[in-house]
């Protein structure tokens, strides 16, 4: 078994980084430190001309629930259209529950149009969902080509249980990937626990404040929010599959 590895990156410096340590693709995104929220359409086209690896974009409105107010909505129907022009290859990741956790299928048939053919990906919205594996299976009538899940818990780890269930369930009709808290101390471990063959993770770490003078806030004066690419900790990840014959 060959598990794929995908990096979440927030500019081309992390891109070109995950390029360079081996990942196979990446997901391009904004925000990080609140999960992610959609990136500009100009980031995503200069990603599609410069990097080769297979992308996948972040269509996230908010850094809120995943229960979206109709003005939300509007946007992040938009932004799906928009990443298309910016780049027509390009994966889509999103997702939208309903106020009782239920997959909101209204929302997500919507998208379909506008999709244009690129793979679908449902988020960890899903770990928000009352009841996982039925919103699996709803994903599966709604013709989602993948899932993004830590089993509903925060580290994957953790949710590790919930993942196998999720991986036997799906049976090969859509992909399982595994995300929160993947590094190479846990991947190996965590792939043979679930079956999972794809995890995704970030790599970041802070990165010096060269900004001087005037903070650009008013309300966070001295925090520094730069960070910058851990091309180590990708490379880490990759190795230890490798060593385990997982790649």
């Amino acid at each position: 078994m060959r598990v794929a590895v995908e990096v979440c990156v927030t500019s081309m410096a992390e891109a070109r980084a995950a390029e360079r340590a081996g990942a196979d693709g990446v997901e391009l995104c904004a925000w990080l430190a609140c999960g992610g929220v959609t990136p500009a359409p100009g980031l995503l086209s200069w990603l599609k001309e410069q990097s080769p690896l297979r992308r996948r974009v972040l269509v996230r409105p908010t850094p809120g629930a995943f229960v979206y107010a109709p003005d939300e909505r509007q946007v992040l129907l938009r932004d799906v259209l928009l990443c298309g022009v910016a780049d027509a290859q390009a994966g889509v990741v999103t997702g939208a529950l309903t106020a009782d956790g239920d997959v909101d299928e209204g929302l997500m048939r919507s998208i379909a149009p506008a999709l244009a053919g690129r793979e679908l990906t449902f988020h960890r919205a899903i770990d928000h969902a009352a009841d996982m594996p039925a919103a699996l299976e709803r994903c599966l009538a709604l013709g989602v080509h993948r899932v993004l899940t830590s089993g509903g818990e925060t580290l994957a780890k953790d949710g590790a249980a919930m993942l196998k269930r999720l991986v036997e369930r799906a049976g090969g009709r859509l992909l399982v990937c595994a995300a929160g808290g993947i590094n190479p101390g846990n991947v190996v471990d965590l792939v043979q626990r679930t079956g999972v063959r794809e995890v995704h993770f970030a790599a970041q770490r802070p990165a010096a404040n060269v900004l001087k003078g005037a903070a650009m806030s008013s309300t966070n004066v001295g925090v520094n929010f730069l960070t910058e690419s851990d091309e180590a900790k990708i490379e880490g990840v990759l190795n230890a599959l490798v060593k385990a014959g997982l790649r």
